[in-house]
C-alpha cells in the first residue's frame, strides 16, 4: 500500500499529534536528491546486522555555559565565582547567579544553554534479525523490542513496510553544522511515516532516523503513533545505538 494514496488528515484529526526528531538542522536539512541505487545502499549500510549488540539509550540534556567564560573574564568578574559557576555545570546542576561575575542577572541567563545529549540506559540487547540479499526484517520475537517489531527494509530500494501495511520510502539527511549541538550527527537517512487507510481504518504517524554519529557509530530513532481499526494507540518512541 502506498504511502502517497492516503491521506494522513484524519489520523491527525483524531490524534492531534505531532512528530518530534532530535531537532535542530541535523535532523530537518534534507540534501537533494539521490539516486535510488547509491541511497538503498546508504540505507544498507547504516541498519543494524543479523544478531547485532545494541545498546539502549534515552534523550538527556546538558547544560552548556556558552561564551560565559570569555565575557567574564573580558569584563574583569572573579575567576573564583566563574570557577564555582563552571564546576555546578559540569556536574549537570544549574549554575546560580553571582553578582561577583561582573554582569548582570539577565545576562548570565543569556548565556546558559540546554544541549540535547544521549544518555546511556545500561541496557544492551541483541537483534535476531532476519537478513535475505533482498531484505531486512526485524521479527515479531520477544527478543525484538515491540516497537520495531514487524519493520521490513526493502534493501534494493531503501523502501520501508510497516505492520499497518504501508511503505515509505527513505531521503538523505544532511550533517549538522550548528556549533551548539552536543549530538554530533554526521548526515544518514529518514523515513517520514504518515499514513492513514479510512477503509481499514489504520494509520501511523512518526519518523525513523538512521544517524551516523561523529563517534563512528549509528544511531537509529523511530517515534510513532499508530491507529487499529480505529483505535488509536499511544505514542512511543526508541534509540539505539550500536557500531557499523
Amino acid at each position: 500500500m502506498s504511502a502517497s494514496r492516503r491521506s494522513l488528515l484524519p489520523l491527525v484529526a483524531l490524534l492531534g499529534l505531532g512528530t518530534a526528531g532530535l531537532g535542530g538542522p541535523g535532523t530537518s536539512a534534507l540534501a537533494s536528491a539521490e539516486l535510488p541505487a547509491a541511497l538503498a545502499a546508504r540505507v544498507t549500510a547504516l541498519l543494524p546486522g543479523p544478531e547485532q549488540t545494541v545498546q539502549v539509550v534515552k534523550r538527556g540534556s546538558r547544560i552548556a555555559t556558552v561564551n560565559l567564560q570569555q565575557h567574564v573574564t573580558s569584563v574583569g568578574g572573579s575567576p573564583a565565582a566563574l570557577r564555582t559557576v563552571l564546576a555546578s555545570a559540569a556536574r549537570g546542576q544549574v549554575p546560580s547567579y553571582d553578582a561577583r561575575l561582573g554582569i548582570t542577572r539577565e545576562q548570565f541567563g543569556a548565556y546558559l544553554a540546554f544541549q540535547p545529549v544521549l544518555v546511556p540506559s545500561g541496557k544492551s540487547l541483541k537483534l535476531p534479525l532476519l537478513r535475505t540479499s533482498q531484505r531486512l526484517t526485524f521479527p515479531e520475537q520477544s527478543s525484538v523490542p515491540a516497537l520495531l517489531r514487524g519493520l521490513s527494509f526493502d534493501l534494493r530500494s531503501g523502501e520501508v513496510q510497516v505492520p499497518e501495511g504501508f511503505s515509505f520510502k527513505p531521503v538523505r539527511v544532511s550533517a549538522s553544522t550548528a556549533t551548539d549541538r552536543s549530538i554530533d550527527l554526521r548526515g544518514g537517512v529518514q523515513w517520514k511515516m504518515h499514513g492513514y487507510d479510512p477503509i481499514s481504518q489504520n494509520g501511523i504517524h512518526g519518523q525513523l532516523s538512521l544517524h551516523q554519529l561523529g563517534s563512528g557509530q549509528v544511531l537509529l530513532t523511530y517515534q510513532r503513533t499508530n491507529m487499529l481499526r480505529g483505535v488509536p494507540g499511544e505514542e512511543a518512541e526508541i534509540l539505539l545505538t550500536y557500531s557499523r
